[in-house]
This record gives structure tokens, sequence and C-alpha cells, in this order.
């Protein structure tokens, strides 16, 4: 197959996390495959030119993949998400015109910021890769043709460190989170959980993120809750992670976060972090509570859950084998590259 990727930027998650870890494989196996990212990136912009002229940049340049495509004459395109993060669609439509096949891919509830766009988006595709079955199922009130492949994790590259902190770890103990800056927000349910931790023990609240300006806002050092930041990097990520002795997902139950496709939690337990998240959407089924992970809803139940990891480090211990399991088999590269290439080749053939 030729096979053209239509991507969010080299930095963004959905892209790292959802093409380009796939894309090496499938050149291996023997498919051509070009990938053109959006420049700059979907939700950035360049300094010197600002928000707004950094958006027609956008565009230009992505006329200028659709002539590209054109040129190469690829298979099957694939459209990550959508091309711009607005309500419009032109661009898209002109995409149609020229793409023997259409392949929409999705990671977020995107039908919650603009429905018409979504069903637009969605009756312009010859299939929709979903990212969980909850967006499958949403998916499916708009057309059939729908496909679950879930965010994966290379669990190659996100192996657990050596040396696992099975044993008494020296203070302080590392409650870690990961994710971009925009959702740092969601933290703030963690405050008093964490403050009365902070009375307990030493620990440390440690945010991997790419900016520090919302974390900033949220003041946690002046509720005593020691608090690092760590800018995030490429290089950097895995061993960052590998540094937390518990992983957080918290999360509200939102129109919008109920689609989330769960990726903290499955870096978490791939680099060998024990893992506490909010049971909502998909987080419910990649954890199974006390076996493979933590699942928490209110602050007293946070609270419970970590004062227990934090002070017995044979419970963190005891889930990590079980939840490398649940990555490698169900939510990594290698686990889901067989469905995405048969998914593929039945849209290429028409099916």
């Amino acid at each position: 197959m030729r096979v053209a990727f239509l991507t969010s930027g080299r930095f963004v998650p959905s892209s790292r996390f959802r093409v380009l870890p796939f894309v090496p494989h499938l050149q291996r196996h023997g498919h051509e495959c070009l990938v053109l990212p959006s420049r700059p990136e979907k939700y950035a912009s360049w300094p010197l030119l600002g928000f707004r002229l950094s958006g027609v940049v956008k565009r230009w340049n992505r006329w200028a993949d659709l002539a590209a495509l054109e040129r190469w004459s690829p298979d099957v395109v694939v459209l990550e998400r959508e091309l711009f993060s607005d309500a419009t669609f032109n661009v898209e439509q002109a995409l149609r015109q020229i793409a023997r096949r259409l392949v929409l891919d999705i990671d977020d509830g995107l039908f919650a910021l603009h429905r018409h766009k979504f069903e637009v988006l969605c009756g312009l595709s010859d299939h929709v890769i979903a990212g969980n079955e909850l967006l499958a199922a949403r998916t499916r009130m708009v057309t059939p043709r729908v496909t679950v492949i879930p965010t994966c994790v290379d669990v190659e590259r996100y192996s657990p460190s050596s040396h696992f902190k099975s044993q008494v770890s020296n203070p302080p103990l590392v409650l870690g989170w990961t994710g971009t800056a925009a959702n740092v927000e969601y933290l703030d349910v963690l405050r008093e959980p964490l403050r009365q931790l902070a009375r307990e023990s030493q620990i440390e609240l440690r945010v991997i993120a790419e900016s520090h300006r919302l974390l900033k806002r949220l003041q946690f050092e002046r509720d005593g809750i020691p608090t690092r930041f760590v800018p995030w990097s490429e290089t950097n990520e895995v061993s960052e992670l590998q540094t937390f002795d518990v992983g957080l997902m918290p999360m509200p139950d939102t129109e919008w976060t109920r689609y989330k496709c769960g990726l903290k939690i499955l870096q978490y337990m791939a680099a060998g972090v024990p893992a506490v998240a909010s049971p909502v959407g998909v987080n419910s089924e990649i954890i199974h509570h006390g076996t493979n992970g933590w699942l928490a809803t209110t602050p007293d139940e946070w609270l419970f859950v970590l004062r227990q990891l934090l002070s017995e480090p044979h419970c963190r211990a005891s889930v990590l084998a079980a939840a490398r399991t649940t990555v490698a088999e169900r939510y990594s590269v290698n686990a889901q590259l067989p469905r995405l290439t048969a998914c593929l080749e039945a849209v290429c053939a028409g099916q």
C-alpha cells in the first residue's frame, strides 16, 4: 500500500502515539508511507508570526500538502483528528476530492467541540478508526464503518527501569503526573489529599509538561505541597516517568474527558510505575482495581489509596507485572499493528 498520514505535528500526543510509531513497522512490511505534519503544529504558533498569522500559514501549508498528495497518489489517506482545531472543514472537503480512500482517526470526543464538523468528517471518510469503544459507539451514530484501535505505547521504549523501587524508597516519595499543560488543572481535585499526605510523609508532586504556567496558577506550594515542575522533552520522557513512585491520572467526568484514551496510565504501566486513576471512560477498562493499578473517585478515596501505596512498597510492586502485561497484550504498537494493517488493506480494497 501507499499510505499518507496527515498529522497534527511531530510533538503532538495524538501524532506521537497513534501514527508515528506505526510508520516504521508499516515500511518494514513493504508499505510506502508519507507523513505530512501540520506546520506549525496544530495547536501551536510561530512566535515571530503570532497566533493569527501562524494560522494563515498552516492553511497555506495544508493546501500545499493536498497538491503533494495529488502528485504522490496514495492508495489511502489517514487524517488524524482534523486538519484545523476549529469549525471549518473546507480543506477536508478538498482532500476528499483527491483521496482515493480516506480514513479518519479520532482519539478524543471531537463532537463535543464541533458536532457538525465531526459529522461532516465522518461522512467524508470511507472508514473511521476510533481510539476506544466509547468513541466508536458515538461514531456509529453517524457511520457504521468504524474500527477500534486503542492509543498505544511502544513497550520496548517504555520499558521499566532496571531497578524498580520495590524496596523502601528514599524520601521524598514522588507522586507524578505527565500530560499537556492544558490538563494540569485536573490535579486540583487532589489538593486536599496531597495536603494531608504532605503533613504525614515526605512527598513531592512532580509534574512533567511543556509549560509550567497553569501549574503556577494552582499554587500547590501555598498549601504545603512540595511541587517540582519538569519540562517535557522527548529525550527525557521515559527516564523522568521512571522516577515516579506512583503515577496519577485524576480526571472529572465530563462529555469531553469520558472519551479520552487513557494514555497517561498506559505510559505509567509500561514504564513500571503503579498507576492510580479516576474511573472515567476507558480508564475503568484499562485498570482492574488492585490487580494492575488502582481507581479512585472522591478525595477520600484518593487519600486512602495513596496513603496505602506510599506506606506499603510491596503494594506498589504487586501490580507491576500485570500492568506491563496489560499494555503489551492490548495497548502496544506490536499488538495493534496487525489490526491497523488489516483495516487499511480492507479500506484500499473497498471493503
